[in-house]
């Protein structure tokens, strides 16, 4: 038994009439006609019995008949179900990100973006890993990650550079790294090293002691009053400037700071991307693109 048989049938059945059926269906009547035969011939019953020029169902075919409504209704509905999945997908722009910079400026972008858009943006916090693997099996539209050679080698991405994250270090002023104006990292080997937010691999490895991290700024300066050890954290994160007990030095010098991009899947055709990769270009006001 095929759909198409179900739906020749309850047409004809509707009608009691093949010739009427096949004009509706825009078929041949001689293809109903056979079509019917095969399933009676499958079903091993008959489901029409001729009046005139008219057909009426038998008591076979009128059960028929409401079960293959049943079925057809329920087909309709199942494509619907998934047409409409399909419709809010292509409404929604999935973002997922790193921590950095970038993090703090979401809000500011899904502002933007949905005030001049249909569509909405559903943003996730991810590892720098799988927002790759995500992005490129389509299960995520874009990803704000670190740049790396790694990623430079997928051709199938789209890539833009957004801005370059650089990190400061608080030291006690007390401290003779205080004194230097561009400590060099190798005065940081016998530092107790903390941090405020979990540092990336790549800084990480830049670095010539451990790192503790930690997630309170009050305990922060208790270390840097006591002397206790010196703070490494991202540009967007700060603490107290006033105080009087110790200095940020900025590590721009250094090697500390790494490349944050935009990636996207070349084969992603959702209608609003474009205007989403767009808003993000402008918000960090940056255009280089690497294919």
């Amino acid at each position: 038994m095929e759909i198409k048989q179900l739906k020749y049938f309850v047409e004809v059945a509707k009608r009691e009439h093949i010739s009427e059926a096949a004009l509706e269906l825009n078929i041949a009547q001689s293809a109903i006609s056979r079509q019917m035969t095969q399933l009676e011939k499958e079903l091993n019953v008959t489901l029409f019995k001729r009046q005139g020029r008219n057909i009426l169902l038998t008591s076979e075919g009128k059960q028929l008949l409401t079960e293959a409504t049943k079925i057809l209704d329920q087909l309709d509905q199942t494509v619907q179900l998934f047409q409409h999945q399909q419709t809010l997908s292509n409404q929604n722009i999935f973002l997922s990100y790193s921590d950095s910079e970038a993090s703090h400026k979401l809000g500011r972008l899904i502002q933007i973006f949905e005030e001049q858009s249909e569509s909405q943006v559903v943003p996730n916090l991810s590892q720098d890993n799988e927002i790759l693997d995500d992005v490129i099996k389509g299960e995520i539209d874009i990803g704000i990650i670190e740049l790396t050679d790694e990623i430079k080698q997928h051709s199938e991405l789209n890539m833009t550079t957004l801005f370059e994250e650089h990190y400061h270090l608080y030291t006690n002023k007390r401290d003779p790294i205080a004194l230097t104006l561009q400590p060099h990292l190798s005065q940081l080997h016998l530092q107790n090293v903390f941090c405020l937010t979990v540092l990336p691999n790549s800084i990480k490895e830049k670095l010539p002691t451990d790192i503790r991290t930690i997630s309170d700024k009050q305990l922060a300066q208790y270390l840097l009053k006591k002397e206790r050890g010196v703070l490494i954290t991202p540009q967007n994160v700060s603490l107290d400037s006033h105080s009087h007990e110790w200095i940020k030095i900025p590590l721009s010098h250094t090697d500390i700071k790494r490349t944050i991009c935009v990636i996207s899947k070349k084969e992603n055709h959702k209608p609003d991307l474009p205007v989403a990769l767009h808003t993000i270009q402008v918000l960090f006001n940056k255009t280089s693109t690497y294919h």
